[in-house]
């Protein structure tokens, strides 16, 4: 782990500033809160996972820079691509729970931020969570990983290709902000995909219903989901069901 002030002196302007506590360890990065002055920053410092599991901070850059240009997200103060130092102003609010998105209310208003990021310029690079798999079963190298991948594959085959979207991809309820307004953070896995897979993680990952998937479905299509989109809902969930457990088991998460 490297130390964040250590990395701060790097950064041009804010070797003074002062870490306030670690907001969060994940298994690509530490994230940490910064005071300097009457402002506050948020300062991510990038783990050896982040090269193993394949992720691209070049064109991250370009997605947060496109989102902060349309009034989605703060511009990078610094980012430092090669280096994995990504530092931004910290955005105050609260990060929903599973609770939250359980709220039909709820639901429609992240439907909508969803319809905005998905019309949104393709920026950045091809999300493709098979070939991310593929990794991660080669790197564990287990027989589990081996069946779970076969499946994953298997339910993969099944998804019709469709046009693509600007998507955020890991749209699990700590990565939806409430402050002044809704909003979505950590873009390490944004890329052009399909905007079926961010319905998906919402729906798969916090439980959903049929009654609630349907609510969500309806508010970002803006009319009655057809029994076509249904299916198209249903194929993602059931991919991300498989990357889910193949995530878990290569982070031990």
């Amino acid at each position: 782990m490297r130390d964040p002030c250590t990395v701060l002196q790097s950064i041009p302007g804010f070797s003074k500033a002062r870490v306030i506590s670690r907001l969060s360890a994940g298994p690509t990065n530490d994230s940490y809160e910064l005071e300097q002055g009457s402002e506050r920053f948020v300062l991510r410092v990038d783990k050896a996972e982040a090269a193993r599991l394949g992720l691209d901070r070049g064109a991250e850059k370009e997605v947060c820079e496109l989102l902060a240009s349309e009034g989605l997200g703060f511009a990078p103060l610094w980012f430092d691509t090669k280096g994995g130092i990504y530092l931004r102003r910290f955005l105050p609010g609260k990060t929903w729970t599973h609770r939250d998105l359980h709220r039909v209310e709820n639901l429609a208003r992240l439907a909508r931020l969803l319809r905005r990021l998905h019309d949104l310029p393709l920026v950045g690079k091809p999300f493709e969570p098979l070939q991310a798999a593929s990794r991660y079963a080669k790197q564990l190298g287990t027989v589990e990983a081996a069946q779970i991948f076969a499946e994953l594959a298997h339910r993969h085959s099944q998804i019709e290709d469709v046009p693509p979207a600007l998507c955020h991809n890991d749209l699990v309820c700590g990565n939806i902000l409430e402050g002044r307004e809704l909003m979505l953070i950590d873009w390490e896995y944004a890329g052009t995909g399909d905007p079926f897979f961010d319905l998906a993680v919402v729906v798969q990952h916090h439980g959903l219903g049929a009654g609630l998937a349907r609510h969500l479905l309806g508010a970002y299509l803006g009319k009655a989901a057809g029994e076509t989109e249904i299916r198209r809902l249903a194929a993602q969930c059931r991919f991300y069901e498989s990357l889910l457990k193949l995530w878990c088991l290569r982070t031990g998460s």
